[in-house]
């Protein structure tokens, strides 16, 4: 087996690669990235320049590809960056031109989406309304669709999978609640709460989403859709409460108006425990994990 994983720079796809090398070979893997990786071989693309445009050595690697794992995407690090529409649309025009790539012996595709996609409601499944807020949500499922369409006239198969609310080492490149947190608990600084912190969350292990990913690579059942998320749901108000137990110190809060719409996200998870994910990794341990990472980085 030889895979193709993209997105080898962001939170998740960096975790992925590593654990794709220790499992397959480095020699098995290949990144598509718009840099450079040291780990294996990498298809260097630029966006801005001639997008996915190959020499003839980068089309012969992509011949021996049979596993795709697309989880390269324009990923909003704030709430404000979620409708640019410049980089949402990049989403759609690079997973474009990954379908069009001349992959010769490409069996399987496994897409990483995204929790965005779907409309409100007091329980999340897979078989919830899918209805974004935001352009980016639109994005991500416009390429579920792309992907969907591409695999059935190619006769491949396909698995979805929507992926949310992970937290772990490596979550410090955004601007979310438990990494600003968690920063601000480290550097002996108040944390901000906004509103009464009753909303609940839904948070899942940076690791169990790898091996959901590779449980994934193994699934033959068509299922359609499995959502990656968090089984138990905790309010954000419990969640600084367990980073303040972890820490051991006496950290001030600071309580801010809450301007926005509430909304609890709390999802059925039986379908990711059945096919993908047994067992789940305890939630404090994780967090402790992650907490022990910034302390390090200080």
């Amino acid at each position: 087996m030889k895979v193709l994983i993209t997105g080898a720079s962001g939170f998740i796809g960096a975790r992925l690669l590593d654990a794709a090398i220790g499992a397959w070979g480095k020699e098995n893997v290949l990144a598509l990235s718009s840099m450079k990786n040291e780990k294996c071989e990498t298809i260097v693309y630029d966006l801005q320049g001639d997008g996915l445009a190959l020499a003839d050595s980068e089309v012969l690697l992509l011949h021996e590809v049979t596993l795709l794992i697309h989880a390269g995407a324009f990923t909003p690090k704030s709430a404000a960056e979620s409708n640019d529409i410049e980089r949402c649309n990049q989403n759609i025009s690079f997973t474009q031109q990954l379908m069009n790539l001349p992959f010769a012996n490409l069996k399987k595709i496994i897409y990483i989406s995204t929790l965005d996609v779907y409309a409100p409601s007091a329980l999340i499944s897979e078989s919830s309304v899918a209805l974004p807020a935001t352009l980016y949500g639109w994005s991500k499922l416009y390429c579920e669709q792309l992907v969907s369409v591409h695999a059935h006239e190619k006769s491949l198969s396909r698995q979805i999978l929507r992926v949310g609310h992970v937290y772990g080492p490596g979550e410090e490149k955004y601007a979310k609640f438990l990494p600003r947190a968690i920063r601000a608990i480290v550097s002996g600084e108040s944390v901000e709460l906004y509103g009464d912190g009753a909303e609940l969350r839904s948070f899942i292990y940076i690791d169990d989403v790898i091996k959901a990913i590779f449980s994934a690579v193994d699934l033959t059942d068509n299922v359609g859709v499995i959502n990656i998320v968090g089984g138990k749901a905790l309010s954000i108000k419990e969640v600084l409460d367990c980073l303040i137990s972890i820490s051991g110190k006496d950290v001030p809060i600071l309580t801010r108006v809450f301007a926005g719409v509430k909304r609890d996200l709390v999802f059925d998870t039986q379908l990711m425990n059945e096919k993908l994910l047994p067992v789940e990794k305890d939630f404090m341990s994780g967090l402790k994990e992650e907490y022990d990472y910034f302390a390090k980085m200080k």
